[in-house]
């Protein structure tokens, strides 16, 4: 797999904070005055569905999580109209070529759903990050259906781009071409009965430390002796030792300003390997809200993945997962969807936990831990 390729994949859930755009305004505001009142309300139903394929992508030889062949394909809805979409669920699958046989969930490694030009939207997207993400589905998780009355807005002529990924754990013979398949479920705001409630999605993921000073992200480097007891009598700074996790505009993820370097994709070692990660400022709450699906995307040998508050020492939600018989993959992995759904806050802080446990001591094998969070808007 050339480096580039290699690169792209691990770009495509980077995150740095934007800033919204000054001239736009909120989804809710300008619903409101382009459309008409905003309130909550059910839906009617899938309404409409279109679908994409991807070009083929050749199976020669074995293919790990990340390293298979892999297509960015721009998309369009509908070209023809600029009316309001609602999305209420998407859906991928891998076929043969040819036949277009269904070669079930061994050979899906993710099809990615993002926005192509988000710039074009005429309302601030509250999704933060340089990577703009939809939906992703990957190994044992083939479908997301939101809750009743709950969707996605977007133009139905915005520009999207669909990356399809293949991959192969267990059969290096094998030669064969395959593509995605994928269909998207929306409602059309002209045929809507009653309004819809937005969501927008949200990624948080763990990251690895790669270099740098010991030390949680962004202490400073005068805290590290002091940083098991931050208030004793032999604290030698002027300064609290705690972490500010505010919602700094300069954060990122993959660095911080003492020079400790991060990865959202590393190589897992032989053996358990269990990291936490403080993702409030991924999360980058300005108000209230609540949380009415969550999707994970894991890599094999994954053990647990939590979403924890921790300024209520509370468990959020825990990811769901059945494994293959080889433990190279996934059977299945479950979603959260609620109408209920689950409360977040500003002035709380939010960790994410991951456990993975490689028990292959023969091939390099990488881990990823994200929760990709649709909240209302």
């Amino acid at each position: 797999m050339r480096s580039s390729h290699r690169i792209y994949i691990i770009l495509v859930i980077a995150f740095s904070m934007a800033s919204c755009e000054e001239n736009k305004a909120e989804f809710k505001h300008w619903y409101s005055t382009s459309v008409g009142e905003y309130s909550n309300s059910k839906d009617n139903g899938f309404k409409e569905t279109v679908e994409f394929y991807s070009s083929d992508l050749l199976i020669d030889t074995i293919y790990r999580s990340m390293q298979g062949p892999y297509e960015i394909k721009p998309i369009l809805i509908d070209a023809n109209s600029n009316e309001l979409i609602w999305i209420t669920g998407y859906e991928s699958k891998v076929l043969q070529a040819e036949s277009n046989v269904n070669l079930g969930p061994a050979f899906m490694c993710h099809n990615n759903l993002d926005y192509g030009k988000v710039d074009q939207l005429p309302w601030v997207l509250k999704t933060s990050g340089a990577n703009h993400r939809i939906f992703t589905l990957s190994q044992g998780q083939s479908k997301i259906q939101f809750p009743e009355g709950y969707g996605i807005p977007i133009p139905a002529n915005q520009e999207l781009q669909m990356v399809s990924q293949v991959l192969n754990h267990h059969r290096p013979e094998l030669y064969i071409n395959t593509k995605h398949l994928s269909r998207l479920h929306y409602l059309r705001e002209s045929e809507l009965s009653q309004p819809m409630t937005p969501l927008y999605q949200q990624a948080i993921f763990v990251t690895k430390q790669l270099a740098g000073a010991e030390g949680e992200h962004g202490m400073p480097l005068s805290c590290l002796p002091y940083h098991d007891h931050p208030s004793g009598e032999d604290a030698e700074v002027d300064h609290d030792c705690s972490i500010d996790y505010s919602k700094d505009a300069d954060y990122n993820p993959y660095k911080d300003e003492y020079g400790r370097k991060y990865t959202g994709h590393w190589v897992i070692p032989y053996g358990p390997d269990t990291l936490r990660t403080n993702v409030s400022r991924m999360l980058d709450l300005k108000d209230s809200s609540k949380i009415h699906l969550i999707s994970v995307h894991l890599h094999p040998y994954a053990e647990a993945l939590e979403f924890w508050d921790i300024t209520k020492g509370q468990l959020l939600y825990k990811a769901s997962f059945s494994k293959d018989s080889m433990n190279f993959g996934f059977k299945e992995i479950e979603y959260f969807s609620s109408k209920e759904g689950i409360s977040v806050y500003p002035d709380h802080q939010y960790e994410l936990l991951s456990v993975y446990n490689c028990t292959d001591s023969t091939a390099e094998h990488t881990a990823m831990a994200v929760m990709y969070l649709y909240l209302r808007d």
